[in-house]
């Protein structure tokens, strides 16, 4: 079975903005659906690309997905207004959560940028491929990937074929860690994970997170068990 790409166009911080918040505000489905048409339209001549824009928005934002619970999209749309200055974090949560190949690219620029905070594109894509196929969609889909990170303001693209970590993002609040968490658990469709897992993820590299398991009773969706070999995290 081919693996479900779905990540097919870059994404704007704005347009994650503007969709979450309708998505929070409870608009939904179609409804949703037209709204983000109106927004991206301004943006766009071609209707496909619009239409792949919109889908991908839609599918990281939508209330009604059956692919997490509603409470953890509730979650998501409570932290954005309680904590909008790292918004940027509840995003990350979303897409890695409903875009696996969105997770599986970045775990990889995590690991390849731990020591030095950069990497190189064509490095990147080796890895890639030699997990998804070496085809034309699997290396758009990369580049559409590393484009959002740079929209995002979480790469830097010095030179050619080479990308940069840009300054880490501190995340202190323990119901957004706590939420966190939980997607650290979901983005590989687990229902479990030890906690040393969750804090050596490479997902995180964007961001400076003290994942500890004190930090986590605002999430009642988590339990904690303690085990021989280390502390392990429950759906």
């Amino acid at each position: 079975m081919k693996p479900i790409i779905g990540f097919n166009r870059h994404l704007e911080m704005d347009w994650l903005v503007q969709t979450a918040s309708w998505s929070a505000n409870g608009i939904h489905g179609q409804a949703l659906k037209n709204k983000i048409d109106s927004l991206l339209a301004p943006s766009f001549d071609s209707k496909v690309a619009q239409d792949k824009t919109r889908n991908l928005l839609f599918g990281i934002w939508d209330s009604e997905s059956k692919s997490v619970p509603k409470a953890f999209h509730s979650d998501a749309c409570k932290l954005l207004i309680e904590h909008s200055e790292i918004n940027i974090a509840i995003h990350w949560g979303m897409m890695l959560v409903r875009y696996p190949f969105f997770y599986n690219i970045v775990i990889q620029i995590g690991r390849m940028t731990k020591h030095e905070g950069l990497f190189i594109y064509n490095q990147l894509e080796q890895r890639i491929t030699e997990s998804y196929g070496d085809t034309s969609t699997i290396k758009r889909c990369m580049q559409f990937v590393v484009r959002t990170l740079i929209n995002l303001e979480l790469l830097s693209n010095p030179k050619s074929g080479t990308y940069q970590l840009r300054k880490s993002i501190a995340i202190n609040h323990d119901n957004v860690i706590a939420w966190l968490t939980e997607v650290s658990v979901r983005a590989q469709g687990n229902s479990s994970k030890s906690m040393t897992a969750i804090i050596n993820d490479p997902a995180w590299f964007p961001f400076d997170i003290n994942f500890n398991e004190n930090r986590l009773s605002s999430n009642l969706r988590l339990d904690v068990h303690h085990q021989a070999n280390g502390t392990i995290i429950f759906l």
